[in-house]
């Protein structure tokens, strides 16, 4: 057998063929591979259990206030001039640009919106988990997420909330100050708390893990990172009205007033039904406790996400959905390193609640009854124009949204100037309730845009309305009685109109 002289084999490296080591993928290119299937994978979960979504356009109130405020913004309205809520500005600019790339206002976009949402937080949980227990555990944790916010009602789960878009700059923010990176970590959990205030509680675990890793300097960097967001903002909206509707007004909202046996009772009925519907996660956290220094910062990550779910003592379902990042990741070590037997008993008390809840969903999304804003939305579409501004007494969002009519006032709902809130007892409505300076705002905003109908929900009783009649506010009374008439009801809701010239 013929070889080749050693010197010229050498002189021609070119024709050697590469062994295994030299065909062998960089790690960081299998990390990225990895990362991809797993987002992928979340992808298509999350896809399959938020499927009621893609079928079922609005799931609660709160999504046709957004939907309302995106279509005033697209109006050329100002958020905290036009419209306004006491909320950041985030997810309603979020909803708008939906709207605007898809040229409509079906909330299939939002929802659409919301899966990617879940997706990426999942995604993010799994590169915590991933450096905490390794690959398995990415995966875990991923899975986790996704089923248990998955289990709670429709309009909690299935809908485009502001937790929702939340939850990814939060964890996002909690992954980069693990990593080190406080400015930037302080960044995105400023942009997180201008989705939602209640992201603001996870500065204490970020503050806890900047000092660990840079004491003072790692705090300095956290405070800027925290500041810049939200002075931008100020800047943006005016820093008077910013300020005044996204954290200034929310005393009346925070405050329980003479309702605590009411909202105590509202408190232990969701956080049971919570509990229940989580147990998989709450079995684990005892074994999680032993590695309580190791992973310090998620106990606290958890603690402050309790402070976040409890701030106001409203304790909707929703706002439950700040626990599961913190939760799951807890839950996560233990299951990697669990029996079969535990595997199997955890992943029993993941799926039954994942399918009664599930099939919760369904039936919503399936459901053939008409709207109950239907027939109301009909009648304002063949008696006002597109350019008509319409007013709606009481809290039915709805009818705005799906009619495209624009508020004749900033106040998408009335509970602005009554009182009337949810999480308190339903007849705690005054006008002394009412938010300082709203009623002032309202009666400019009616000389300004006088409305072509206005819509009284009082009657039909829509979300308790009839506890708040015009009649008992004697401002608004005399205005529609100086100024309006009746001149149909249906379903129930009285419709006025401008008064004829006699």
């Amino acid at each position: 057998m013929t070889t080749l002289d050693p010197d010229l084999e050498s002189a021609i490296p070119a024709l050697r063929l590469p062994d295994d080591h030299d065909r062998a993928p960089s790690p960081l290119f299998v990390d990225r591979i990895h990362g991809i299937r797993l987002f992928l994978a979340f992808l298509l979960l999350a896809t399959v259990l938020h499927l009621p979504g893609l079928f079922h356009q609005v799931f609660n109130s709160d999504e046709a206030y957004l939907a309302t405020q995106a279509q005033v913004l697209d109006h050329g309205g100002r958020l905290y001039t036009d419209t306004v809520d006491r909320k950041p500005p985030i997810v309603p600019y979020l909803y708008y640009g939906a709207f605007k790339i898809t040229g409509s206002d079906n909330l299939l976009s939002v929802h659409l919106l919301a899966i990617l949402a879940h997706t990426l937080t999942a995604t993010l949980l799994a590169a915590e988990a991933r450096r905490r227990f390794g690959p398995r555990g990415a995966l875990i944790a991923g899975v986790l997420y996704l089923c248990a916010c998955a289990t709670l009602y429709p309009g909690d789960t299935q809908a485009a909330n502001f937790e929702v878009f939340m939850l990814p700059l939060m964890t996002a923010a909690i992954v980069l100050g693990n990593r080190d990176r406080p400015l930037a970590g302080g960044f995105v959990a400023s942009l997180a708390t201008l989705t939602k205030q209640t992201a603001s509680t996870t500065v204490l675990p970020m503050a806890w893990l900047a000092w660990r890793w840079r004491r003072w300097r790692g705090l300095a960097l956290l405070g800027i990172g925290l500041v810049l967001p939200l002075a931008i903002a100020s800047l943006i909206f005016g820093t008077k009205d910013f300020l005044f509707w996204v954290f200034t007004s929310n005393g009346g909202y925070l405050d329980v007033g003479g309702a605590f046996t009411y909202v105590a009772s509202k408190g232990f009925a969701n956080t049971s039904m919570f509990l229940v519907a989580n147990a998989a996660l709450f079995m684990l956290l005892p074994a999680a406790w032993r590695r309580r220094r190791e992973d310090f910062d998620l106990w606290l990550w958890a603690a402050a996400a309790g402070i976040g779910v409890s701030m106001g003592f409203r304790f909707f379902g929703h706002y439950y959905l700040q626990l599961l990042p913190p939760l799951c990741l807890l839950a996560t070590g233990p299951l990697v390193r669990a029996s079969r037997r535990l595997v199997a008993v955890a992943a029993v008390l993941v799926a039954v609640p994942l399918a009664w809840f599930g099939s919760a969903a369904v039936a919503t999304a399936m459901a053939s009854s008409p709207s109950s804003y239907h027939a109301i939305v009909s009648y304002v579409d063949a008696h006002t124009a597109r350019t008509d501004r319409i007013f709606v007494w009481g809290h039915f969002p709805e009818v705005y949204w799906s009619s495209d009519r624009i508020p004749a006032t900033r106040f998408v709902t009335t509970g602005f100037l009554t009182g009337h809130s949810g999480g308190r007892p339903p007849g705690q409505v005054s006008q002394d309730l009412a938010v300082p300076g709203a009623w002032k705002d309202f009666v400019d905003d009616l000389r300004a845009h006088p409305p072509a109908l206005v819509l009284d929900t009082s009657p039909a009783n829509i979300r308790n309305a009839a506890l708040y009649p015009p009649e008992a506010f004697p401002q608004f009374a005399n205005y529609l009685h100086e100024h309006y008439e009746k001149i149909a009801t249906v379903d129930d809701i009285d419709v006025y109109a401008p008064r004829r010239p006699r």
